[in-house]
This record gives structure tokens, sequence and C-alpha cells, in this order.
């Protein structure tokens, strides 16, 4: 019982976040991770609405977590890589480029817009 509870919260949190109810997806899969906290799909679900709401540095928190329990997977590299751009971490950003080839989602725009942290902070 307790898990499909969880589910509920998760699956309400992520209805609210196709809505653009961020704060209140949040909270529900913020509930959901509560008791399910090694839930990687849910962390990463968090760091994007954390990212949504402006709060990068909170949301490559959880991108690392959800990245440490599930892997290399293409959604969670590429959030993270998108958050470490957000708040101007080229270098970590960077770091992650031989993954995203692997992967084959390395592309031109994330090369530029890197490039272009980098040109912004003077390296």
């Amino acid at each position: 019982m307790t898990m499909d509870i969880n589910s509920d919260y998760y699956q309400r949190g992520l209805e609210l976040a196709e809505a653009g109810k961020y704060q209140e997806a949040l909270g529900c899969i913020q509930e959901h991770l509560r008791t399910a906290p090694a839930d990687a799909q849910a962390l990463n679900d968090t760091g994007a609405i954390l990212y949504c709401l402006g709060r990068s540095d909170e949301a490559i928190n959880h991108f690392v977590k959800a990245r440490t329990l599930q892997g290399n997977t293409a959604e969670i590299v590429w959030n993270l890589v998108e958050a470490y751009l957000a708040v101007g971490k080229a270098n970590e950003a960077m770091q992650l480029f031989d993954d995203m080839g692997q992967m084959g989602i390395l592309n031109a725009d994330v090369l530029n817009r890197t490039a272009n942290v980098f040109l912004d902070q003077g390296n």
C-alpha cells in the first residue's frame, strides 16, 4: 500500500510538472522521495523541476545523485550538463563531453553554449 501511495505522489508530481505547476510538483515528488530516496528517475525528475524553478545548483545535486544510482543515462547526463551551464560551470559540463559523445547526444549547440560560458567568464 505504501508503494502505491508513493507512486501516486510521483505520478501526481509528473502531471503537475507537465502542467507547469513546478512548485506543487516538487512537493509531490519530494514526498515520494522521502520513502524512496534511491529512485534515480524521481531524483532526475526532481532535478528537472528545480532547474525549471531556476534552482540549478540544487538541481545539480539531484542529477549527480541520480547518475550515481543509475549510471550514465543520456537523460541524466544531458540534464546535468544543462544545469552546469545554467550556473556557469562550463568546466564541469565539458568533463561530460566524452560520455555524451559515446551516447550520441553531444551536439554543436551544447559545444557552442559551453564555449560561450567560457568566453563570458573570460576563459
